[in-house]
């Protein structure tokens, strides 16, 4: 009985190594730039051993996906208590729920990789990750306001917003050196995203949220 267990045991384990290495392979590589090489290098696995466990490249992808949600998931809902917080207004409410989103990209990165690698063409896994890649509790958020109720959730804003998160993050190393050049800096504070740069974001974030399309179009007066 203790063989048998054992042996479960390090089946359970191959199988993590398998995925953790296979999460890296497709969040850097995407799906298609990812080979069965490429995950053995990653956790010494072969193919044969990859494929008793997960029958194919699609199952295996599938399986990794759903493990990057459900880590990012759980960050996500750890960040995001607002039950314990002084949200007073639908401000203060949406910009702690943005810091959340945030925090929670930054802790998984696999998380916007992935989403930037696979979400931008058609296909089933683009399909897969837009009805199961969003948290439920980032879409349940309780405001006062109707008009910014359905602004941030029934309008073309609520995906600007996401994917302006998800692309500041996962291409956070590049923002930070493209800044820095500008500004004649070292660093510019966004990889790793500082504090001040991170408020500074969700501010900008905001703006977007509680202003009117047209609101920054220039005068025809003279």
């Amino acid at each position: 009985m203790e063989s048998a267990n054992k042996r479960e045991q390090q089946k359970a384990e191959t199988r993590q190594a398998i995925l953790d290495a296979a999460i890296e392979s497709f969040a850097l590589l995407g799906f298609d730039g990812t080979n069965f090489r490429e995950i053995t290098q990653r956790c010494g696995a072969d193919r044969p051993l990859i494929l008793y466990h997960f029958k194919n490249k699609e199952n295996l992808w599938k399986a990794a996906v759903e493990l990057v949600e459900q880590r990012f998931t759980r960050q996500f809902e750890d960040n995001y208590q607002p039950d314990a917080q002084a949200l007073t207004d639908d401000r203060t409410r949406i910009a702690y729920l943005m810091s959340s989103f945030i925090d929670a990209l930054i802790a998984v990165p696999a998380y916007g990789q992935i989403l930037l690698r696979e979400g931008s063409s058609e296909g089933p896994r683009m399909e897969w990750l837009a009805r199961h890649f969003v948290p439920g509790a980032a879409l349940n958020i309780t405001l006062d306001n109707p008009e910014v109720v359905r602004r941030v959730q029934k309008t073309v804003l609520r995906d600007i917003l996401a994917s302006v998160m998800v692309s500041f993050v996962a291409l956070g190393p590049l923002m930070d050196r493209s800044l820095a050049l500008v500004t004649g800096k070292n660093a510019a504070g966004i990889h790793p995203l500082n504090h001040s740069n991170k408020q500074a974001f969700i501010d900008y974030l905001l703006a977007m949220v509680f202003s009117s399309p047209g609101d920054a179009e220039p005068s025809d007066k003279t």
